[in-house]
């Protein structure tokens, strides 16, 4: 069988890396002479100025070509790659093809089966990209198409689930964020109205961190309304007020030495919107609402309830104290909505906040010490004080926001003791690619098992020898190189040696990479021997672009193969396409490898477009060509991808193929 499933994993531990871009400017305030620019740097103007009119016009050949696509969701993901890549150069136009694809997606809308969940989940995506594509360049735009593109209104959620996500006020929520950093002034009038219907948007912070700086006046009246608003009732009736507090708690107070008009953040963490006075204040309300928390009666069967969804009274919950997302609530048999018992809402938000709290209990031991002890001892009536489980969240969150060895180490320390092997073999890792070979030998030797703790060195003298690595050891580097269990583990480390020897020695790193380029001409039998062909590729692109052609180009060869073997077999052993095209809704490792296919040349293209241009139009099938097009487009014109902070995983570059 050519093709895996479709598989879903989770990951336990994601370090998410911040790659920051380079910014350009000149002085313009500086007449001398000095300040003008070199004949060089004004060659590289002009050589990007040539590049990016290259990607324009493959860009209207990719929105020409894209008219001839069957599926609609196809054409719409073009038409939003191509509106965010022309807003700066053409806003008619940009704004036109957001328009039409909102128009083919409200249709889309009106004809969805609601009984087919890849469907919707399909449709709600391409919703999101688009309102949050338009949103960063104009929120009145982004607004328009949301309601435009509004799922008509149904009683009966279908297919006899009872429950299910508020796609739209998620979005709006989203909306939200994403305008506060563009226009801030539409953000604080579209977040006054929240406030004044009742409703407590989720990206609150986000909105008065950047009128902090942008606006001092509004972030004081919106401040000041928001705070009004967070009493300790409201928080115990409205979970989406108990998440807008526990979003502007959690950072905590700016210090006292920042200004009103500067936010901070913490940790790459939400900012510090709150003055030391209102932190205080929001505090004692939110303990105030969480002291009301009663003792459970049953523990096993609400631990139950917790993992199935909560059911007192037909009520149902989704989600945990970090998912609090609106939800739509239906009753067992019922089509329509049905509210939810006051008393039991306000004992689930009362929960839900104390158990928050044990995370701030630092801040609270500091601003309002008088109320610590009773904090505590409510958390020993419900059965979470000195909760072990809570201690390595706490842990475990400082390792993902910090993302060094360190703070993987500490966390690894108080996990139960079925996970430590992987958090300390993971943090062994991280102190490798550190450069902390020490510390990395220290954890291997105190923490892992012989096999573990035999790779963990393995790895580590590999990291020595890119570091010395001479044309002198090249007998150790080969016999290391033998000794290792497989190719993919010696194209991996292969590469690693060239990267480390490559500005003092480009010819030993070229021969490196001549190495590792042997051990992937071969077929790929699977899919991580393709993505061993993408490591080889992406190594060449920088030094001599040819060469990874020369590399890209069988597997794109194969790729063809395989999908028209999976055109053979779509509907038996695979389902890749639609109506004969690849359609985006679909998350085969075959469309995933396709797409990173895409995203190589893509980077190739930095170096020799045109070579990145003639490789992608050996795609045989249109979809995969005009996808890996877009990417290139995207990476010479600086398109950009959605972050999504409401959702854990990564959102691809709008690849068209897949989501």
């Amino acid at each position: 069988m050519f093709f895996k499933g479709i598989a879903f994993s989770l990951v336990v531990l994601a370090l998410m890396m911040m790659v920051g871009a380079n910014a350009f400017a000149q002085n313009a305030t500086a007449p001398a002479p000095a300040a003008q620019a070199s004949p060089d740097n004004a060659q590289q103007q002009e050589e990007k100025a040539k590049l990016e009119a290259k990607a324009t016009v493959l860009l209207e050949q990719v929105l020409g070509e894209a008219q001839a696509l069957k599926l609609p969701e196809n054409r719409i993901r073009v038409q939003i790659v191509g509106g965010d890549l022309l807003w700066d150069r053409n806003p008619a136009r940009a704004r036109s093809l957001f328009s039409d694809a909102g128009a083919m997606l409200g249709q889309m809308m009106l004809e969805m089966d609601r009984t087919d969940r890849g469907d919707m989940q399909m449709l709600n995506q391409l919703r999101s990209d688009l309102v949050l594509t338009a949103a960063r360049h104009d929120g009145d735009l982004a607004y328009q198409l949301l309601h435009s593109t509004q799922q008509p209104a149904t009683a009966n959620p279908g297919n006899g689930r009872r429950f299910r996500p508020d796609l739209g006020s998620g979005l709006e929520e989203r909306l939200l964020s994403t305008i506060a950093a563009s226009d801030p002034k539409l953000a604080y009038q579209k977040t006054v109205e929240s406030l004044d219907k009742g409703d407590y948007p989720s990206a609150l912070a986000q909105v008065l961190a950047q009128l902090q700086t942008k606006d001092e006046e509004a972030f004081k009246k919106l401040s000041d309304k928001a705070l009004s608003k967070l009493s300790s009732d409201s928080l115990l009736a409205n979970r989406n007020a108990a998440a807008a507090a526990l979003g502007l708690l959690r950072p905590g107070p700016r210090p006292e030495s920042t200004s009103s008009a500067t936010s901070t953040t913490v940790a790459n963490a939400s900012p510090q919107v709150l003055s030391q006075t209102t932190f205080h204040d929001l505090l004692d309300n939110a303990i105030t609402a969480a002291l009301t928390t009663a003792p459970r009666v049953n523990n096993n069967q609400n631990n139950q309830n917790q993992r199935r969804g909560m059911r007192g009274n037909g009520v149902f919950m989704i989600g945990s104290a970090s998912d609090l997302g609106p939800v739509q609530v239906y009753t067992d048999g019922q089509n329509s909505q049905t509210p939810a018992d006051p008393a039991q809402v306000a004992q689930n938000n009362a929960r839900m906040l104390l158990m928050s709290l044990q995370a701030l209990l630092p801040q609270i031991d500091q601003y309002l010490p008088e109320r610590a002890a009773a904090v505590r001892q409510k958390l020993t009536e419900v059965g979470v004080g000195n909760n072990p489980m809570a201690s390595f969240g706490n842990q475990m969150r400082a390792a993902m926001q910090q993302g060094d060895s360190d703070s993987l180490a500490t966390a690894a320390a108080s996990a139960p003791a079925g996970m430590q092997p992987m958090l300390y073999r993971q943090a062994a890792q991280k102190a490798i690619d550190e450069g902390k070979l020490d510390q990395a030998s220290q954890i291997a030797s105190d923490h892992l098992d012989e096999s573990s703790r035999s790779s963990i060195m393995q790895a580590i003298d590999f990291k020595r020898l890119t570091i010395t690595a001479s044309p002198e050891k090249l007998d150790e580097i080969k016999q290391k190189l033998a000794a290792l269990p497989s190719d993919s583990d010696r194209v991996k480390s292969l590469v690693e040696l060239a990267a480390g020897v490559r500005k003092d020695n480009p010819k030993l790193a070229l021969k490196f990479l001549e190495d590792a380029r042997s051990l992937v001409t071969k077929r790929a039998t699977n899919y991580d021997e393709f993505s061993d062909q993408l490591k080889v590729a992406e190594a060449f692109a920088s030094v001599d672009p040819k060469r990874s052609v020369d590399v890209l180009t069988p597997g794109i060869s194969q790729l063809n193969e395989l999908l028209s073997a999976a055109q053979v077999l779509n509907g038996f052993e695979v389902d890749v396409f639609k109506e004969g095209e690849l359609s985006l809704r679909n998350d085969s490792e075959l469309v995933g490898m396709i797409s990173r296919f895409g995203e190589e040349l893509a980077s190739l293209a930095k170096f020799d477009f045109e070579a990145a241009r003639t490789t992608a139009d050996q795609f045989q099938f249109s979809e995969p060509r005009m996808n890996a097009k877009l990417l290139i487009v995207q990476n010479v014109l600086g398109g950009r991808t959605i972050n999504d902070n409401n959702n854990g995983r990564r959102f691809q570059n709008f690849q068209f193929v897949m989501r």
